[in-house]
């Protein structure tokens, strides 16, 4: 049990793009696929310094506040093809029934585009983020494995209205505002 000044911290799914795996940090398992439902999702920006000791950590997060990206003068990309050092991001809120938990996981870059299509496909429809199951698979490419997003079935009423409510619970805690 925690004290009230102890915050717990929600697990993420790391993106291991040359192994083709999703690590686990709480738990330190590891896969090549995971399946979830989407309970929100953020978009932002991060920094990364293009000199220094691996691994680099972000110099910049647009945390201040959440919502579209915004404009960054490190955001293009070089013109001999080298990534921005000012990344878009894209974290998403997933609820994994086995183990039943709640995790992150964020894409960044190009991997972030299958997520965006599914994201502006559910908009499209006016459907609910938690209404359906996904299955997120990291598939072999040229050299590095990239992400796929896979939509599953639709949930029961009684399944998305639980599962609502598991969104406000994590929203309300701070712990999904707090990332």
């Amino acid at each position: 049990m925690t004290d009230a000044t102890t915050r717990p911290t929600l697990p993420t799914l790391a993106l291991d793009y040359e192994a083709g795996l999703f690590t686990n940090t709480l738990t330190g398992e590891f896969a090549p696929e995971i399946s979830g439902i989407v309970l929100a999702y953020r978009e932002g920006r991060t920094l990364w310094p293009s000199e220094g000791e691996q691994p680099r950590l972000p110099l910049c997060v647009d945390g201040n506040t959440f919502g579209p990206p915004c404009p960054c003068p490190f955001a293009d990309w070089g013109r001999d093809g080298t990534p921005p050092e000012c990344a878009e991001e894209l974290t998403l809120l997933l609820w994994q029934d086995e183990p039943a938990q709640v995790v992150t996981m964020t894409a960044r870059r190009s991997m972030l585009k299958v997520i965006d299509q599914y994201l502006n496909m559910k908009a499209l429809l006016g459907g609910t983020l938690h209404d359906q199951r996904i299955t997120l698979r990291m598939t072999r490419g040229d050299g590095l494995h990239r992400l796929t997003l896979l939509p599953g079935p639709v949930l029961e009423q009684v399944e998305q209205a639980r599962l609502g409510g598991v969104a406000e619970r994590v929203t309300a805690s701070g712990l999904w505002e707090g990332l």
